[in-house]
């Protein structure tokens, strides 16, 4: 038999019953809500805040809005992955063998810092400066990357390929979920909490989906802005959630 008839009739049959799977499971665009790691001291507190903040589950201290002001430094603590959960995508392993928990976890971590460290550089205003260390009217920001699971890179190149292709697209989809916390850097005393998952954006075609990790820097990208927004604007202020469609192909 030929070789790619067999490779068909196998993606046909595993692509059916994952993707069965995920219609009566999830038919959102929007990724779920997921449980909070022991990285963070406030998690079982953690709860939507849209008025607010874009985020699945959102803290602050109730007196942080008052003493935000005394504050103008902002130190980013290196990434930790110690959290991070295993590859959760059968699909994805079932396509791609072994290559799927080939993960780049050290080199997202340090994306993870230097997208947030140029989003408070960027942003409009330089209400915080970026430091290095501890002080007096200086915060800390601790992140985690909690999740990483990659999107299915050969299972969307059958799909870009077969007819009523895009109905099985949850079925490809990966996700990054990532957790962070604002301390005083004298203190210690948390001030703010947040958890966030966000999966692959819904597009037409997309050079993203042929890259493993291409829509979780997306996501990185995204979460950077966000947080900068939140840090410089006032409690009244609603910062936007971002998209969960795209129309840019790359």
């Amino acid at each position: 038999m030929n070789i790619r008839l067999v490779r068909s009739f196998v993606f046909g049959s595993v692509l059916a019953v994952f993707s069965a799977g995920c219609a009566t499971s999830s038919s959102g665009l929007k990724a779920k809500t997921l449980p909070t790691s022991a990285f963070l001291d406030k998690g079982a507190a953690l709860r939507p805040h849209r008025a607010r903040a874009p985020f699945n589950g959102y803290w602050e201290s109730p007196k942080f809005e008052a003493v935000r002001g005394n504050y103008r430094g902002i130190s980013i603590s290196p990434v930790t992955t110690q959290y991070l959960r295993a590859v959760d995508r059968p699909l994805v392993t079932v396509m791609e063998g072994p290559k799927a928990k080939d993960r780049p976890v050290a080199q997202t971590a340090e994306i993870v810092r230097n997208e947030f460290g140029a989003a408070f550089r960027n942003a409009p205003g330089g209400r915080y400066q970026l430091v290095g260390g501890k002080g007096a009217g200086v915060l800390v920001l601790e992140l985690a990357l909690v999740e990483m699971n990659p999107t299915n890179v050969v299972g969307n190149m059958v799909r870009y390929g077969a007819p009523g292709g895009s109905a099985v697209a949850p079925a490809t989809k990966g996700n990054c979920a990532l957790e962070g916390k604002l301390r005083d850097s004298m203190t210690g005393e948390v001030l703010m909490e947040f958890a966030d998952n966000e999966q692959d954006k819904f597009s037409v075609v997309s050079l993203r989906d042929l890259s493993s990790y291409g829509h979780a820097r997306t996501s990185i990208k995204d979460w950077a802005k966000q947080f900068a927004e939140l840090m410089r604007t006032p409690a009244t202020h609603k910062v936007e959630d971002s998209s969960t469609v795209t129309l840019n192909p790359l």
